[in-house]
């Protein structure tokens, strides 16, 4: 069930900040998960689970936070790409 109220200027950029930052670190958490750096990836799968549940918590409680959510993954992979993209010349 969807649940609206008053948005916190706080809470959504909270929001958007631990989504984008989130997706930059699942890609930190892959890398070290397919280089068999298991001490490094688990501690990067501690903190995405952290931030996922303070991100759930939130938006359960009013769903005006979702947009921000939404735009945080979409800003996060947007720019890990580029930044990536920049790192490796193109084929």
């Amino acid at each position: 069930m969807l649940t609206f109220g008053p948005v916190n200027f706080w809470e959504t950029l909270f929001v958007f900040a631990a989504t984008a930052v989130g997706d930059f670190l699942w890609v930190l958490y892959i890398r070290r998960t397919n280089s068999g750096a298991a001490l490094s990836a688990a501690a990067f799968s501690s903190f995405l689970i952290l931030l996922g549940a303070l991100v759930i918590v939130t938006y359960i409680q009013n769903s005006w936070y979702l947009l921000p959510t939404v735009a945080g993954g979409f800003v996060g992979t947007f720019a890990t790409v580029k930044m990536d993209s920049k790192k490796k010349p193109r084929d």
